[in-house]
């Protein structure tokens, strides 16, 4: 899409990324090719267990797909991840704090990174910088006023609705996507869900002409007293 100074780029970018290979993780951008010299990074959550639900476009058809995610982090932030519902189920990734790695749905590995102290979430939803971001965004009133009210994982949540006008839209996107995207008219608009006591993000949707086009929502927020060290292995 072309570059735009609104808030609305923030989903936007978590949007776009969803359509590239699929992935559990993002490196923050601290990571350097020497590890030594990465910056640490500030988990978001710690002692938590977390299930949320992704809405995406598919890869294969014109139409979304969910996926419902669990995710458990240690006092550290080290984390793993999991798709418990929806295609891939049983799909896995595993930062112990040392290495990163993914695995497939028969328990496979298919994927390991060295990275002992910039991984920053499984999600950028779940990021210190993505949630600091849209806080921040709200705090100097750039969403303007509360337009609801919802409840999301039993968490009283304000919703902020921010509309932009036609932009440019990929033409790959519209070549796959034809029932969300249109050659010329393009309204976008982004929905984000906020705990009531500003604490986190609850939700962000992303919609094309009124059509739901991608969104993240939590289903459950447990914080742990107890975190078992072999969550962070696979079996």
């Amino acid at each position: 899409m072309t570059k735009r100074t609104s808030t609305w780029i923030a989903v936007a970018i978590v949007a776009m990324a969803i359509l590239l290979a699929y992935n559990f993780y993002l490196l923050n951008t601290t990571q350097t090719s020497k590890e030594d010299e990465a910056t640490p990074v500030k988990p978001f959550y710690t002692m938590s267990r977390i299930q949320y639900v992704e809405k995406k476009l598919s890869t294969k058809e014109d139409a979304l797909e969910a996926r419902t995610y669990e995710v458990v982090f240690d006092d550290q932030g080290h984390f793993r991840t999991e798709v418990i519902e929806g295609p891939s189920t049983g799909t896995t990734a595993i930062w112990d704090g040392e290495m990163f790695r993914e695995y497939d749905a028969d328990g496979k590995l298919v994927n390991e990174t060295e990275a002992s102290k910039s991984v920053s979430a499984p999600r950028p939803f779940l990021s210190r910088g993505f949630n600091e971001q849209i806080l921040d965004f709200i705090d100097k009133g750039d969403f303007g006023q509360i337009e609801g009210e919802a409840d999301i994982a039993g968490n009283a949540a304000d919703v902020y609705v921010k509309k932009e006008p036609a932009s440019t839209v990929p033409d790959e996107w519209i070549k796959q996507y034809p029932s969300f995207f249109d050659k010329e008219d393009n309204q976008e608009e982004a929905t984000y869900y906020v705990a009531s006591d500003r604490s986190k993000v609850l939700g962000a949707e992303s919609r094309n002409n009124g059509k739901l086009f991608y969104s993240v929502k939590m289903k459950k927020i447990e914080s742990l007293d107890e975190f078992d060290p072999a969550w962070l292995k696979m079996k």
